[in-house]
């Protein structure tokens, strides 16, 4: 009895170590050899690659109380931040579109806890070259969905990413279309000057799904496509320019590609999927867009979601019997863990004075200028 429980015991650990090392590391190696390539012309001095981030919604302070809440955030940033540094190595991108939904209680957060927020999309989106990153909000940023619009959000994200309406990149022009608020903007004397760039309409709601205010937006701006999130999922719509005739086409296969020709007749508009993992979806990943002479390619990376999601399901339910002194234990940690903090701050309180909002406002600045491109 003792040695089939000790094997049984071995087997385990062995199963448990095999799972972290694949999920932790291997993954990441056998994951891109699944993408499809997509690289730009020597001889195209114009091509243009586009990465598409949609809805991280990185966990906030309500949703799970302390401490198991510090541990589910910290998890769920450090995948993002693997996942977006793999596929940022991998494909190279000139610019990055964040769609939306940042934050998964920016809505309903105070001013210093959106802030630290803030914080966290710097670090787990770092990059360590210069790219043009054009950020959207969403409902979770904002509210709207199920929830009144915080026109006190929409102010506060304005001010920290500090991005016009309409940003422009070579011979692509990206338009920053608000479904939540119907809002969309106006042309000026700058955007003749760029008449003949390719137009690309960036939304976390999608836009061409709202018969009025899609015709309102095709007949403003005429753009070449649309790029929307919202909905988790991995899929475009294929219409006419009217919004009549709608056809779903999803993409199921890894390999699979959207080619876009200039002069088509039809009008498309991209939902890109989550990129977390906390979703509840099996399939999450990034777009990803190639616009080279001519014609516009896009593919999504994805990264499979099942086996975390067992190995997740099973240490819970092993490990509930010892939840209470598992709970006890890392209370403990957190204690001890703020007491070394609050020693490393007394040593350094010649740099700061207090930790009030100024000096988080600072530390925001700082870190958005190190990180983010922005535009004024």
């Amino acid at each position: 009895m003792f040695i089939r429980r000790s094997t049984t015991v071995k087997y385990f650990i062995a199963a448990f170590l095999g799972a972290a090392i694949y999920c932790e590391w291997f993954i990441y190696l056998v994951q891109p050899q699944y993408w499809t390539d997509l690289d730009c012309s020597e001889h195209d001095s114009t091509c243009t690659k586009i990465l598409f981030i949609a809805d991280p919604q990185i966990q906030g302070e309500y949703a799970v109380s302390p401490p198991l809440s510090y541990l589910i955030n910290w998890d769920s940033d450090r995948y993002l931040k693997s996942t977006f540094k793999v596929v940022v190595k991998y494909f190279k991108p000139d610019v990055l579109v964040f769609l939306g939904d940042l934050m998964d209680e920016g809505s309903i957060s105070s001013i210093v806890q959106f802030h630290s927020y803030v914080k966290r999309l710097a670090n787990i989106f770092e990059v360590d070259h210069q790219v043009l990153q054009v950020w959207v909000q969403g409902d979770n940023d904002i509210g709207g969905e199920n929830e009144p619009i915080r026109h006190d959000k929409i102010a506060e994200f304005e001010k920290v990413f500090q991005q016009p309406s309409i940003i422009y990149y070579r011979n692509v022009s990206f338009y920053k279309v608000n479904a939540i608020t119907n809002t969309h903007p106006q042309k000026s004397d700058t955007d003749e000057a760029h008449e003949n760039n390719f137009k690309i309409v960036v939304s976390h709601y999608p836009v061409t799904l709202r018969h009025m205010f899609g015709l309102q937006v095709y007949n403003a701006i005429r753009p070449n496509i649309f790029f929307c999130a919202h909905e988790h999922e991995s899929k475009y719509v294929k219409e006419t320019k009217e919004l009549k005739d709608r056809k779903v086409t999803w993409f199921e296969n890894p390999k699979s590609t959207l080619s876009l020709a200039f002069n088509d007749e039809s009008l498309y508009e991209v939902y890109v999927p989550t990129c977390s993992y906390r979703m509840g979806t099996s399939y999450i990943g990034y777009g990803a867009a190639v616009l080279g002479i001519g014609c516009l390619y896009v593919i999504f990376f994805g990264f499979l979601n099942f086996l975390i999601i067992k190995i997740v399901l099973i240490f819970i339910y092993c490990f509930n019997r010892y939840y209470n002194l598992l709970h006890f234990i890392y209370s403990i940690l957190f204690i001890l863990c703020n007491k070394y903090k609050a020693v490393r701050w007394t040593s350094n309180k010649q740099k700061y004075t207090s930790f009030d909002f100024g000096t988080v406002k600072t530390i925001k600045r700082y870190k958005m200028e190190t990180y983010f491109k922005l535009f004024s």
